[in-house]
């Protein structure tokens, strides 16, 4: 069970405490709200917090400390009073009682809820202070700026696809903005080093940003882009991103632009090259001869090759 956090709770009522939904949206009251939460023993006061609401009854079944997982039960009125049940479910679970009054400048309340098994005791209050545009200074309207100015923010970020596309996505209505960046920042990928390009520097977040707008996925633009590197001879992306593709190309390989290649995926030419063009011959011929860079590329590859097998060995041998 994951332990309880007092502090979530504050947030919640400082939140939510005194919205209530049934003003003129163009006009409120602003309400300095401070609460003090108990529990085993101790006093922990929240630091106050300024708040725009509707302006309307502050006893009222809105205005009850509680977050979307709450549900008010017999919620009853006398007079400037009102006494409630409240229930929540999920990651700040409890119940409680709680009781609330109109004073003649604004409103205060308390609510006594079980957590765990433990007692705690939330006590609020709010001062009205002066007016407030309702419409563009309450919480929710607040919320709803901060989300559109993170929303935009992160428009042309691919990695932040998640807050675009999907059922949990944050910023749903930024959808099309977000998938055009995508479009064009995934335009060339099928080129062969814009796609190499893509894979180290986004990692998976980019295809699956491409995927999630439906503009195609990693699969199909590497097929594109292998098909671009066998036409125009990159037979080292082939070999390293299509290497199922590589066997077809080891007869037509060009050894010098494609050294690599031949050495990593056509070990019979390679080989039968070397043997040809680079054993026994002397540094002043080697600089000289046309195969140079394929014999450079043959002696790299099998350094690189010996000294693997030379580490696996050791760590067989400890």
């Amino acid at each position: 069970m994951s332990p309880y956090h007092p502090r979530n709770v504050v947030a919640a009522a400082l939140c939510c405490a005194t919205i209530a939904a049934v003003a003129a949206p163009d006009s409120g009251d602003r309400y300095r709200v401070t609460t003090t939460m108990q529990m085993a023993g101790m006093s922990m006061p929240g630091k106050p917090v300024d708040v725009c609401t509707a302006r309307a009854n502050p006893v009222s079944e809105q205005a009850i400390p509680k977050d979307k997982d709450c549900d008010v039960q017999n919620f009853r009125i006398d007079g400037s009073k009102a006494s409630y049940h409240i229930v929540c479910t999920g990651r700040n679970a409890m119940t409680g009682d709680g009781e609330m009054e109109t004073l003649p400048d604004g409103y205060r309340g308390s609510m006594k809820a079980q957590v765990q098994g433990e007692q705690i005791t939330m006590s609020y209050e709010g001062k009205r202070i002066g007016d407030c545009d309702y419409a563009s200074e309450s919480p929710a309207a607040i919320g709803k700026a901060m989300t559109a100015q993170a929303c935009e923010a992160q428009l042309g970020s691919i990695m932040s696809y998640s807050m675009y596309v999907g059922a949990k996505a944050a910023c749903p209505t930024y959808k099309a903005k977000f998938c055009a960046n995508v479009d064009r920042t995934m335009g060339e990928a099928d080129d062969p080093a814009r796609f190499a390009e893509t894979d180290r520097t986004f990692g998976g977040a980019a295809w699956q940003a491409l995927e999630a707008c439906g503009a195609g996925s990693r699969a199909t633009v590497l097929a594109k882009a292998c098909a671009r590197a066998e036409t125009s001879g990159n037979l080292d992306f082939v070999g390293d991103a299509c290497p199922d593709l590589a066997p077809k190309h080891c007869a037509d390989a060009d050894p010098n632009r494609s050294g690599r290649f031949l050495v990593q995926h056509c070990a019979e030419r390679a080989r039968t090259l070397a043997a040809q063009q680079c054993e026994g011959r002397g540094y002043t011929a080697m600089q000289s001869s046309p195969y140079r860079a394929f014999c450079g590329s043959y002696a790299t590859e099998r350094l690189r090759a010996r000294g693997n097998a030379g580490a696996q060995d050791a760590n067989g041998s400890r």
